[in-house]
């Protein structure tokens, strides 16, 4: 019997078929994980806003800066991954009809929980690691609260995408 051909272009269309659903398979299996992922993150800052928004200026201070020393990095990289394997997803799912059309739903609602970390509470987070208990922004309740409802807003956006993407695979299952 012939070994198998390594390169995809040397397969029989039925073979090459079953392997770009499996790329699909595994593509849309990613993207629900770090979608579900960059949710569960959000939907974290979100409730934990009740025992926060308590916090005397310094104490706020100093627990946002313990607490959230290193995570822009980390849960920047699981939100551009769940934007990438999302966008192959959309891109995987061209020609599929209102599949491809729920799938960049989802997408675009991945790039809205993006847009008012980059443009909004980036900012407030560098002016936060800036300051200290002992010398804080006289605006901090202010950031503190703007924080909370951008990341609502997040949320939002997270739950939304996350439900569409989940819709677009069970519409697929569906057929």
């Amino acid at each position: 019997m012939a070994s198998r051909p390594m390169l995809l272009g040397a397969l029989s269309t039925t073979e090459r078929t079953g392997e770009m659903h499996m790329v699909f398979i595994s593509a849309r299996f990613l993207s629900l994980l770090l979608a579900a992922l960059a949710a569960g993150v959000v939907l974290s800052h979100v409730m934990s806003r009740t025992g926060r928004i308590t916090l005397p200026g310094p104490l706020f201070i100093t627990v946002q800066n313990t607490l959230y020393r290193g995570w822009g990095k980390k849960v920047g990289a699981v939100e551009i991954a769940a934007c990438l394997s999302t966008l192959i997803v959309v891109f995987l799912a061209r020609g599929k009809g209102p599949i491809f059309a729920v799938s960049l739903a989802g997408l675009l609602c991945l790039v809205g929980m993006g847009a008012p970390w980059a443009v909004f509470i980036s900012p407030i987070n560098v002016r936060v690691r800036a300051s200290t208990s002992e010398c804080l922004p006289a605006d901090w309740a202010l950031l503190r609260d703007r924080w909370h409802r951008l990341h609502a807003i997040r949320a939002i956006f997270a739950i939304i995408g996350l439900r569409t993407l989940i819709s677009a695979l069970l519409l697929d299952c569906s057929k």
